[in-house]
């Protein structure tokens, strides 16, 4: 098979969608020897690794932004059998077959400041479901979701799991390590601006620990929260500043630190897609606390302690709880080691593989 993907997203290594298009690549130049891919990006990207069945090419449309670009840039492509686009969008003119990986329905529940579908969309393609051939998203809680409010039929439908990368995000060693532990012990949170990250939940909550968990332990968020003054002024009303950190965006070595030396992650989105910091912490040997919204527990398993979003007081004892037994710390590491065992990237890779072959021996009407 030849695959074309478009990969806009390829640059932004620190967001979502640019994980997932790096892992499923190094996946499918992993496990996809039989095939040829082509991906198509906006612009030259260094550090890519080498396979021999990927071409990287570059297609430059000056002034546009991704929008037109996607419509344009896999018409200059060679031929292919599947363009498969790893993010929601569409084409109005298609070669071969069209695969969209939708992640989650969250701009059609929540208040983001996206549009789906964007006007270009609308113009091009009044229903979205004559042209894509099928979708692929990356857990049940997002099928389910793409179901009721997006009218896809079950069967144009395939979850396939992301993956991490556990030849990166793994328990390391002192000579691994790529700065210095903090001097005091902390709870850890990747979150960012977006609202339904729910750090507010977070935040509460470490202001009902017991006083001696506060004086020992800090509060550490790893993202982009400038745009979050309602936060800083929540911490301030709970006169907890001085044991709350901000470390904003971080490269991946550093994050890898971070949930090395957290004594816990906590995570109580209340929507998640996926949920790719759980794995990650899990990966690193990070004991984990997450909501139960969404596709949390599909991701969790059994190796997580999972509380309602909403739960500050729930958050608040499973938080003390974890600080204060070192035995269940130790037990929820090893389950959440096991648990992000299950998620290579080759997986992802190979029941991809499979969407395409299965896409190849259908017909669409």
């Amino acid at each position: 098979m030849n695959i074309l993907i478009a990969a806009w997203h390829l640059k932004d290594f620190n967001v979502g969608l640019g994980r997932y298009t790096r892992g499923l690549l190094s996946g499918l130049g992993e496990v996809g020897q039989e095939n040829q891919y082509e991906i198509v990006t906006p612009e030259k990207i260094n550090g890519l690794p080498p396979h021999h069945n990927i071409t990287y090419r570059t297609v430059r449309i000056p002034f546009f932004k991704r929008r037109v670009w996607e419509q344009i840039a896999p018409l200059l492509c060679g031929t292919h059998d599947v363009l498969h686009l790893p993010y929601d969008s569409c084409v109005a003119l298609k070669r071969g077959k069209l695969i969209v990986t939708i992640h989650d329905v969250k701009p059609l529940l929540f208040q983001t400041g996206r549009t789906r579908p964007h006007a270009i969309e609308r113009l091009l393609m009044p229903d979205r479901r004559t042209t894509i051939d099928h979708v692929v998203t990356i857990s049940e809680a997002s099928r389910r979701d793409i179901i009721r409010h997006l009218g896809f039929p079950d069967d144009r439908i395939t979850v396939v799991y992301p993956g991490v990368d556990l030849d990166r995000f793994h328990p390391r060693n002192d000579a691994e390590q790529t700065s210095a532990p903090k001097s005091r012990p902390y709870i850890l949170c990747v979150g960012g601006a977006d609202p339904t990250k729910n750090v507010e939940t977070l935040i509460d909550a470490f202001g009902l620990l017991p006083q001696p968990l506060q004086t020992t332990y800090d509060l550490v968020f790893a993202g982009d929260f400038r745009r979050r003054e309602d936060i800083r002024n929540r911490i301030a009303k709970a006169g907890i500043g001085q044991h709350v950190l901000f470390s904003g965006i971080v490269s991946d070595e550093r994050l890898i630190d971070l949930y090395q030396h957290a004594t816990v992650f906590v995570f109580p989105s209340r929507y998640e897609g996926f949920g790719l910091p759980v794995l990650e912490a899990m990966a690193c040997g990070c004991p984990v606390i997450c909501s139960n919204a969404s596709s949390l527990p599909e991701v969790a398993g059994e190796a997580a302690l999972l509380r309602d979003p909403e739960d500050v007081e729930g958050f608040a004892e499973e938080m003390k709880r974890v600080l204060m037994d070192g035995g269940l710390r130790q037990r929820l590491r090893e389950r959440g080691l096991s648990q992000a065992a299950k998620f290579p990237w080759s997986r992802t890779a190979h029941e991809t593989i499979a969407v395409y072959r299965h896409v190849l021996t259908q017909t669409y009407g």
